[in-house]
């Protein structure tokens, strides 16, 4: 159990990570009855809806959380630094907050705007966390 607690600020921003995208299905869940959208549905292409930004946030959410996931899994399992591991996660997570919120507040154009490049820096946190977790194993 030493082993994983050396990872806890990488399992708790992963964990962390889960939970935020878990209240934006509530909120989405929500928004979507009141705007009585069909279930299964997705609202208007239209980046000046709350809505519709909410419900994209919470879908690149969903798709990138399997990544962070294994990345996160394989670096420990590999024996990554925790250091590095605590880091990487912990700025992954800050990313995703401060992507959430640059979101939800129409910060930016919708294309290569400070969302993409925020995006980019928690992908990247990622990324490097699979390269390393390859070194590892090699």
């Amino acid at each position: 159990m030493d082993q994983i607690a050396a990872y806890s600020i990488g399992l708790i921003s992963l964990l962390i990570f889960v939970l935020i995208v878990l209240l934006q299905s509530a909120l989405v869940g929500a928004g979507k009855a009141r705007a009585n959208l069909v279930p299964g549905s997705d609202p208007a292409k239209d980046y000046a809806d709350g809505l519709y930004r909410l419900n994209r946030s919470h879908l690149n959410g969903v798709e990138i959380m399997p990544a962070a996931g294994i990345a996160l899994f394989a670096s420990i399992l590999s024996g990554v630094s925790s250091w590095w591991v605590n880091l990487l996660m912990g700025l992954f997570l800050l990313a995703r907050i401060v992507y959430v919120v640059i979101y939800a507040q129409n910060v930016g154009k919708p294309i290569q705007g400070v969302r993409t490049f925020v995006y980019v820096a928690g992908w990247a946190m990622l990324v490097v966390l699979c390269i390393m977790a390859i070194f590892r194993l090699i």
